[in-house]
């Protein structure tokens, strides 16, 4: 291995070490982290069923035999901090670093590396360009991985939110099934790449939960996720930040309630197979219902914005509002076999909203809708959500 150039981001403190190094250095290195996809939370594998990638891989792998040069993979590595001061102060010492087949990520170049281990025999000794990306903070690499890719099929801005928010969207869904057991058979959190769509109610995408998340801390209905992603200077800090606001236990309980009432919908349907709003299960597969329903519930706990509550009133507002999800759930199971839920008045009422803005007025409309509802003490009285729907 033979140190090209070193150079030290001050922006996200990560340290760049741009080597030569041979395809057996290399390969010793990568190869248990190219065959475990990357090795990094969100990297595409090497992408094997497309017609136009089998060319542009054919063709990569003639002009690799014909001697060409590639440009650097990227490699990430996490080090201790001791290690990360160490190699900033003196980039020589990396040379003698041991490496670690976990600590070891390929950030960018899965395509290439394929290329390379698939013409290993014979070219061991062939030098190749790479950069290490060494941070002590796995976060750090892969904010490296979004700037490389960002704009690459399949990264679009779903696959981004799902990526750069992993480690939250796991612990909500650990800590709802640890808090609510119940929901673990009922409920499923469904990826970008798990190839499945919603089908049946408790079935939410990673992407919406992350925007109900976003949008119970912001008490806005509207976050625009995608102006957050095109800034990754800022999406780099909101990640680090999230998830320890004081705010993600009441989330958890406020995404059970969604949940809970979710399947209790399920159980109604409408005659008109043409609309929107076919069954129960519709309304919680829109996301304008499921941040509407999350702000509603924000607002309800910790008040409208910029009004601070403190953190025993958020208590007393939050076992209020259980204790309102649950007679409304009882009321939905009391009804079971009418028109309860009145699926084509909501209809209706969609139809009737500007269509140059469909889905913020919808947004909007169904926070009013679900203010209304969490309010409403005698819900025993209730035969009809009509009488919320057009509120």
């Amino acid at each position: 291995m033979n140190i090209l150039e070193s150079k030290f981001d001050g922006r996200s403190e990560c340290l760049s070490i741009l080597v030569n190094m041979t395809l057996r250095e290399y390969k010793k290195i990568t190869y248990s982290s190219f065959a475990d996809g990357g090795n990094l939370t969100g990297q595409r594998d090497v992408i094997k069923h497309s017609s136009v990638a089998s060319k542009i891989r054919k063709r990569m792998n003639n002009d690799f035999i014909a001697g060409a040069v590639f440009p650097n993979v990227v490699i990430g590595l996490l080090v201790n901090d001791g290690e990360f001061d160490s190699f900033k102060e003196n980039p020589e010492k990396f040379v003698e670093h041991e490496f670690e087949n976990e600590n070891i990520s390929i950030i960018d170049g899965m395509q290439r590396s394929n290329i390379y281990f698939t013409n290993y025999e014979g070219n061991e000794e062939r030098e190749i360009r790479v950069e290490f990306w060494i941070s002590n903070k796995s976060v750090k690499l892969l904010y490296r991985m979004l700037v490389l890719n960002t704009g690459q099929v399949p990264w679009n801005t779903r696959r981004q939110v799902e990526v750069i928010f992993a480690n939250l969207s796991k612990t909500i869904i650990d800590n709802v099934f640890s808090k609510y057991p119940e929901l673990l058979a009922k409920v499923e959190i469904i990826g970008v790449d798990d190839g499945k769509r919603r089908t049946q109610s408790g079935k939410f995408h990673k992407s919406t939960m992350i925007e109900m998340y976003l949008g119970f801390n912001t008490r806005k209905v509207k976050v625009d996720v995608s102006d957050e992603l095109a800034d990754e200077f800022q999406r780099f800090d909101m990640m680090e930040g999230i998830e320890q606001d004081i705010s993600f236990t009441l989330f958890i309980d406020v995404f059970a309630y969604l949940c809970k009432l979710d399947i209790a919908f399920s159980k109604f349907s409408s005659a008109d197979d043409e609309r929107q709003f076919k069954e129960g299960k519709d309304i919680f597969g829109s996301v304008p219902a499921c941040i509407g329903f999350i702000v509603a519930c924000s607002e309800y706990i910790m008040g409208k914005i910029p009004v601070e509550r403190d953190n025993a009133t958020k208590d007393e507002k939050n076992a209020k509002l259980s204790l309102q999800i649950s007679k409304i759930i009882e009321r939905a199971e009391n009804m079971a076999g009418t028109d309860f839920l009145a699926l084509d008045s909501l209809n209706d009422v969609i139809a009737q909203l500007s269509k140059s803005r469909i889905g913020e007025e919808m947004r909007i409309t169904f926070k009013s809708i679900f203010t209304e509802l969490l309010r409403y003490e005698e819900m025993e009285e209730i035969t009809s959500m009509e009488a919320f729907w057009r509120s």
